[in-house]
């Protein structure tokens, strides 16, 4: 195993893995339900006896590892993070890509790769670009970050011009990470090009009585969907610390609270076999065990609704948007124009709120699309 492991996993915290997952002790199953009342029972049982068993971690730990790794240290929070260099005669300009939640760094791998070279995709060389994929602080990789205080946007920045010499570099989010740049974008204009959104920040102040009839519909699909599906937010941003021991000490818990996200959050029209393999929902399930990161990946959540984070106001820089069509939200141009300077907004045909695994090419040729305009 490298030095510098991302996660040194050992036998035994394997060993006692397959025995928390042999010894789950299972809820009694409600009669005629499946997913309609959350995680299916027989699905997850399914899952859980495939990981306990089955499951090759080894072949996944070693891809992990085979990644570009790099570590810093930012006044006291420890970073991990990929780094892509451009091929040869790449000349496009350094880029920072954020994921979201509950994703890791690894969910943008690919879309780093024909980013960074994409001649190895059919693409043109000279618009590869060198990629940063910083793991998030609390998220799988990357330790929680010390104080309440410290923002990721600033770590972002102080990474990217401090300590890898970008003085002009762009930045890419979705979700957790849409919320990233956009923060990042607007501390700091003058080094950072031109952001790609995959979500937009609502307006800090809006008056109704100027919404459009397109705008008007949008809140009242986000109503909807609010009330529908968004009951892990709001327990993870009320009372994260309520939850986190029970994701945290049942292995098929965790599996369960983020399984039952995509499959709802995907473009997989109810089968979740058709946009992601056991082999990857169960390595990102490990990952997130084997860092026990899913009680300080809730977070974000709770900062935000409790007002550590910083609003987003106004964004000048150019900004694209993509909008998966079967993600959280589908904002029009006009709501996002509130906010941010969109000099490119773009509807997939397809995907959903994890694009960056279900549809990497459309979003990596999307980015380099916008990258080539600044």
């Amino acid at each position: 195993m490298p030095d510098h492991s991302p996660f040194p996993v050992t036998a035994d915290d394997l060993t006692d893995l397959r025995r928390r997952l042999r010894d789950t002790r299972w809820p009694a199953a409600w009669p005629e339900t499946t997913w309609e009342a959350g995680t299916d029972l027989t699905e997850l049982r399914r899952l859980v006896d495939y990981w306990a068993d089955d499951f090759d971690w080894a072949a996944q730990q070693e891809q992990i590892e085979a990644l570009p790794w790099h570590w810093a240290d930012i006044d006291g929070t420890p970073l991990a993070y990929l780094r892509f260099d451009a091929e040869p005669s790449g000349t496009g300009l350094p880029i920072v890509l954020t994921n979201g939640w509950p994703s890791t760094a690894l969910e943008l791998v690919e879309v780093a790769r024909r980013l960074s070279t994409p001649s190895m995709f059919g693409g043109d060389a000279t618009q590869g670009s060198t990629v940063i994929v910083p793991a998030l602080p609390g998220l799988p990789f990357s330790p929680q970050r010390p104080s309440l205080a410290d923002e990721t946007h600033d770590l972002w920045h102080r990474l990217m011009t401090e300590r890898l010499g970008f003085s002009r570099f762009a930045a890419h989010g979705g979700d957790l990470g849409a919320g990233i740049t956009s923060r990042l974008a607007q501390a700091y204009p003058d080094s950072v090009a031109g952001i790609h959104l995959l979500s937009v920040a609502a307006p800090l102040h809006l008056d109704a009585s100027t919404l459009s009839p397109e705008e008007q519909a949008h809140l009242e699909r986000t109503q909807t969907w609010i009330a529908a599906e968004g009951g892990y937010q709001h327990e993870q941003q009320t009372r994260p610390l309520t939850l986190a021991p029970a994701v945290s000490d049942s292995p098929a818990g965790l599996l369960s609270w983020i399984f039952e996200k995509h499959r709802a959050w995907s473009d997989c029209e109810g089968d979740v076999s058709t946009r992601f393999s056991d082999d990857y929902l169960l390595t990102l399930a490990s990952v997130y065990w084997f860092t026990n990161a899913i009680g300080t990946s809730f977070r974000p959540y709770y900062e935000y609704a409790a007002g550590f984070t910083t609003r987003v106001a106004q964004v000048t820089v150019p900004t694209a948007v993509a909008l998966f069509p079967h993600d959280l939200a589908s904002p029009p141009r006009s709501w996002a124009e509130r906010s941010y300077a969109v000099t490119r907004y773009t509807v997939m045909p397809r995907g959903g709120h994890f694009a960056p695994h279900e549809e990497p090419a459309l979003l990596a040729d999307d980015i380099s699309a916008f990258l080539a305009t600044l």
